[in-house]
């Protein structure tokens, strides 16, 4: 009896699934869930900004008005946004851990996908948590013959970290999300509803970036607001799974205590 699941284990293996049970999945989860704390963060507080400055209707001045007169609020806003970009590549590294062998290319794809999203991502946050908030208290500060040159540095940040976040990262992160949740559908031990949860989050970021390409800031705004509330979700739902699958199974383990006694 030992022999043939030994036998169905090495075959298992050979064919590259990953067993369910594993310790490393739990592991994983507890990735996802830190992935999904930080991304509550940031989305509160991102909510937060867009509430109290009013940005859905964007304008530049409005904008820098409001960077000027919250400027805590602000920075903390854009350094727990950098920390969810750097949250989902660990997220998107792990997910080597817990897909089939044959399914690795795809999650490996997303991780290059979202390595260059973050990196694009962390150099716009910094724009706008140094450079922007810097020239925000200027324009406030300075007599009224500077705050036309002020704001017109202050729009080139803008636009550029604007691009930089929604043009650039966010569809890194969007192509590589899309082909890490196929990955997912391709693992044995994962059950299928995980990629119909993922696949309409990661194309609610694509879209984003794409209303954004075709000049709707607000629109893209209110999308990717939404898909950050969607990441949370998957981001649970997939430590949830995990977590079981990392547990024991009775029947196996009433099986290993007959053996032993």
């Amino acid at each position: 009896m030992s022999q043939t699941a030994n036998t169905d284990i090495q075959l298992e293996e050979d064919f590259g699934l990953v067993q369910p049970g594993r310790a490393h999945f739990r592991l994983v989860g507890w990735f996802c869930v830190a992935s999904a704390v930080v991304s509550v963060f940031a989305l509160l507080l991102s909510l937060q900004v867009v509430r109290i400055g009013d940005l859905i209707a964007f304008s530049p001045v409005k904008l820098m008005r409001f960077v000027a007169d919250n400027q805590l609020i602000w920075r903390l806003s854009c350094l727990l946004n950098a920390l969810s970009s750097v949250s989902k590549v660990l997220l998107f590294l792990m997910l080597n851990i817990i897909v089939d062998r044959r399914a690795r290319l795809l999650t490996r794809i997303g991780l290059v996908l979202s390595l260059i999203g973050c990196a694009v991502d962390l150099n716009a946050q910094v724009s706008l948590l140094v450079v922007l908030s810097d020239l925000a208290v200027s324009l406030k500060l300075n007599s009224s013959y500077l705050k036309q040159d002020l704001l017109q540095l202050s729009w080139m940040i803008i636009n550029q970290a604007l691009g930089q976040l929604i043009l650039v990262s966010n569809l890194m992160f969007a192509v590589g999300g899309l082909t890490a949740t196929i990955g997912i559908f391709q693992t044995k031990s994962l059950p299928k509803w995980l990629f119909w949860v993922g696949m309409p989050v990661w194309l609610l970021s694509f879209s984003g970036t794409f209303v954004a390409f075709l000049g709707d800031l607000s629109l893209s705004v209110k999308l990717l607001l939404g898909f950050s509330l969607g990441f949370i979700v998957w981001a649970v739902s997939l430590a949830i799974v995990l977590d079981l699958r990392a547990r024991p199974d009775p029947a196996e383990s009433s099986s290993q205590l007959a053996e032993f006694s």
